[in-house]
């Protein structure tokens, strides 16, 4: 069986638009009873638009770790 951490790396090489679909999927299975507000849900709506048109661009595990760590120290 699969690791979460070796899940996620593959997951992370998938196209953006089938991790886009991932996310959708992954925040439907999370349905426990609460519903996200229609604020929340307008929100990620526009998240994943921004991610699926290229408006927003993707930034590597690795680069966004420096740039907390210089941010942090």
């Amino acid at each position: 069986m699969s690791t979460i951490s070796e899940i996620m790396n593959e997951v992370l090489e998938l196209p953006r638009n089938d991790r886009s679909y991932l996310v959708s999927k992954l925040i439907e299975s999370l349905d426990d009873d609460r519903e996200l507000s229609p604020e929340w849900m307008d929100e990620i709506t526009k998240r994943v638009a921004c991610r699926e048109s290229g408006e927003s661009e993707s930034i590597a595990r690795e680069d966004l770790h420096r740039e907390i760590e210089a941010i942090l120290y």
